[in-house]
């Protein structure tokens, strides 16, 4: 193993991660569409003609019904689309989408400069050579200060909302957060001081700046809301102290609470107390962690992955308004992205993190201090609208050609659209729970659910996963969370070749906090070879609101002793691939099922039967303590130095199995071979292995058993 596996407290240190993405203006006109007037009705056979050959369709009838705004295909750019619609004889004008940006407010903060994620105008990154930002790729705080437009800040917050952090401790004097801090309490010392007991406490008081640090003050930095109620509750980093610190937030009033840390252990106990807090009306953030891995399939992190209704996962954004290399993410388990890269906050000391702090515990509280400017301005708004704002009004990222939408359920947050949308429905994809595991490591038995985008059935081969070749039905179930949403049709798009047949599919009426599932048949194509991510795009309609949500889907069968050459890449979002082998017999002589990899990179293989497997991996490689936990039932782990890995199963039983590939140096992409195989003794085993080798045998890489304590909690810094 290459790892420490003792239950420890993980402290995540600052990790100078980007995207090397270029830099890109922010565009002048919202890409992806155009307007177009035509001659005679919008409507009619000429303007349909031309709509039909250059795949357009509509998005919105404008100047009643004699223009409209069009969607362009994917393929299109404005500019191309232009130079097609001007060439038509039926069209009278074709133009961008323009934008238009108010007169907004800068406060008089020194560092507010440099707090790109409140305010991204290109500025340079605190990393040398690292690439600048896209202007515009932030939370749009100034126009959310300034509703007029008048370079006047009427909406930074008048005090109304009370923000509850867990954390570490907490500088209640330090001059740019004072006058906000309320009474809170030490869950640790049992006191109500919840001062950091060194100066190596600070993590709560650089989360509390990126909530309500006081903005305008000709001090220091900003917060999202300047005006706001931050009440203090510092813990020791276990469950017990956490649910202590979440009931005081009941009793004592709070509408929001932050929680930037996570556990990939799934503790009833914190999630009765997150109920409590659902069933007080109290929005909950908490940080989707450091693993970069996607959650929608890894899973192994809580709270973030409760599927509560009041419980918001965030992911963080970078300069570029993309995903965070370090970040994880889940196009259906995490439903917004905020900045989390270099940013500056609130120190013990009364200091500053001047040269930027990383991690999604700053993209949590910037999403929670939004969700408290929101809260004031609209009071009336319980957790569900204020959930719905931030998803309904999020950006898709100012660099189309990579969209946080596609990796978050919303995209990234927009407060002035938070603050000013309409009411309507808010329809998100909902997981859905596909199998279970019990987990036994501290002599109690616990059942995890393991959730998954979709659940796949009626395929040829009836394992319930993807294959070359094979047509399936996909059922999705679809949740509404604010108001009431009629007649709900989906239609289902996917890329790789993959076709979907009867569309739209209708989901009826999904009324608020209700649930609906649809069923689409795809088609997977014959020739698709090797690992595979087939990305699908559902279409939600209900009548005027229209919404596009996304996920992904793994292909990547295994055939017995058919080996299989693959590239695991550390270009963003690449860095665990699951394979799935279908045992339908085991040949006479063959006790054995073996999985088995070769490569140069440092790799390692999860084995696990009937589910894939859940896991959480900090590839962080200067962590001090390197965070690895599977959940694997019957540990079934390849985890030795390099890439020579093998699990071996004595007896198996007949079935689907997964075997999920994780580049784990990460310092180069990695090509490997993985082949499955039935055999008489596996691979380097003796006669008496049951599941794989010891790590002490040669030649390949030892089964372990392991998970980690109830009650870890990690720093997501």
């Amino acid at each position: 193993m290459k790892c420490r596996l003792a239950a420890v407290l993980l402290l995540v240190p600052a990790l100078p991660c980007f995207a090397a993405l270029p830099t890109k203006p922010a565009p002048l006109y919202r890409p992806g569409e155009v307007i177009v007037k035509f001659q005679g009705d919008a409507d009619g056979s000429v303007a349909n003609a031309v709509k039909s050959r250059l795949g357009l369709s509509v998005r919105q009838r404008l100047l009643h019904g004699r223009a409209e705004l069009l969607k362009l295909p994917a393929v299109m750019d404005v500019a191309g689309a232009l130079q097609a619609l001007r060439s038509e004889a039926g069209v009278i004008y074709a133009q961008p989408n323009y934008l238009y940006r108010k007169t907004a407010f800068t406060p008089n903060d020194p560092l507010f400069t440099t707090q790109w994620g409140l305010q991204n105008t290109g500025q340079a990154n605190f990393v040398e050579g690292g690439p600048a930002g896209n202007p515009g790729g932030d939370l749009h705080l100034t126009e959310a200060w300034d509703s007029t437009g008048t370079g006047v800040p009427d909406r930074t917050g008048t005090g109304a909302v009370t923000v509850a952090i867990i954390d570490d401790g907490f500088a209640t004097g330090h001059p740019d957060l004072a006058a906000n801090f309320i009474a809170g309490y030490d869950f640790e010392n049992n006191d109500n001081t919840p001062t950091p007991d060194s100066s190596a406490d600070d993590h709560g008081t650089e989360v509390a700046g990126c909530i309500g640090a006081i903005g305008n003050n000709a001090e220091g930095v900003a917060g999202p809301i300047w005006n706001v109620k931050l009440m203090p509750l510092k813990f020791g980093y276990d469950t017990a102290g956490e649910i202590s610190a979440l009931q005081y937030a009941v009793d004592h009033g709070a509408q929001i609470v932050n929680l930037s840390f996570g556990s990939p252990d799934y503790s009833p106990a914190e999630l009765d107390a997150l109920q409590t807090l659902k069933d007080a009306g109290i929005l909950v953030f908490a940080s989707a962690g450091n693993e970069n891995s996607n959650t929608d399939s890894a899973g192994a992190m809580y709270p973030a992955n409760y599927q509560l209704p009041n419980v918001v996962a965030v992911a963080a954004t970078n300069r570029q308004d993309d995903i965070a290399s370090f970040s994880t993410y889940g196009p259906v388990s995490v439903p917004v992205a905020a900045p989390g890269l270099q940013i500056v906050t609130t120190t013990t000391n009364n200091g500053y993190t001047t040269s930027g702090v990383n991690g999604t515990s700053f993209s949590s509280p910037y999403a929670a201090g939004v969700a408290a400017l929101v809260k004031d301005y609209t009071p009336a708004a319980d957790y569900l609208e204020l959930r719905s704002r931030l998803i309904e009004g999020a950006d898709a990222g100012v660099d189309t050609t990579s969209p946080v939408n596609l990796l978050t359920a919303g995209g990234r947050i927009n407060a002035a659209t938070a603050l000013s949308l309409s009411a309507s429905p808010s329809l998100l994809i909902q997981p859905q729970q596909i199998g279970s595991y019990t987990s036994t490591d501290t002599g109690s038995t616990v059942t995890v659910p393991i959730l998954a985008p979709v659940q796949i059935s009626n395929d040829t081969n009836g394992d319930g996963v993807l294959d070359p070749g094979e047509t399936a039905t996909l059922t999705i179930a679809v949740q509404n969370l604010w108001q009431n949403a009629a007649a709900v049709t989906g239609t289902l798009s996917a890329d790789n070749g993959v076709t979907v047949s009867g569309l739209p599919v209708v989901f009826g009426t999904i009324p608020e906090l209700g649930s609906a599932t649809g069923n689409f048949t795809v088609s997977v194509p014959s020739d698709l070879s090797g690992h595979q991510y087939l990305h699908f795009t559902l279409q939600l309609s209900a009548g005027s609101y229209t919404v596009e949500r996304h996920f992904t889907l793994e292909l990547g069968t295994l055939a017995d002793n058919v080996p299989v050459n693959q590239t695991i890449g550390t270009s963003l979002y690449d860095n665990y691939q699951t394979w799935h082998f279908d045992l339908t017999s085991l040949p006479q002589g063959d006790n054995t099922l073996t999985f088995q990899t070769t490569a140069s990179n440092d790799i390692d293989i999860i084995v696990s039967y009937g589910t894939p497997p859940q896991y959480n991996i900090d590839l962080a490689t200067d962590a001090p303590d390197r965070l690895y936990f599977a959940n694997v039932p019957d540990a079934q782990i390849g985890g030795a130095f390099g890439g020579n890995e093998y699990v071996n199963i004595k007896n198996p039983a007949l079935g689907t199995y997964y075997v999920t590939v994780v580049n784990f140096d990460k310092t180069s992409d990695a090509p490997y071979t993985i082949n499955a195989f039935t055999n008489a003794g596996g691979v380097g085993c003796g006669s008496s292995s049951t599941y794989g080798c010891s790590s002490g045998d040669s030649g390949g890489g030892g089964a372990a058993g392991f998970g980690m304590l109830g009650g870890l909690l990690a720093l997501y810094g």
